[in-house]
């Protein structure tokens, strides 16, 4: 199980694809987020990190890393 906290984004992103670059993973997340309508408001933010309620969202959509 996966800690609920808060995670930077490319934190994140590198959770859920460890195989990738920092960058690279990030710009994949962020694909899934975009194509996910209750994950794709988190992009509009425009913050670098995401809160412990938002990271819970993503957990709940996407699974745990």
């Amino acid at each position: 199980m996966v800690k609920v906290k808060v995670y930077g984004r490319m934190e994140l992103a590198q959770a859920y694809l460890p195989n990738y670059t920092a960058r690279g993973a990030w710009r994949r997340l962020r694909q899934w987020f975009s194509i996910n309508p209750r994950l794709s408001p988190l992009l509009q933010l425009g913050r670098r990190t995401f809160t412990p309620a938002e990271v819970k969202l993503i957990f709940d959509e996407l699974g745990e890393p």
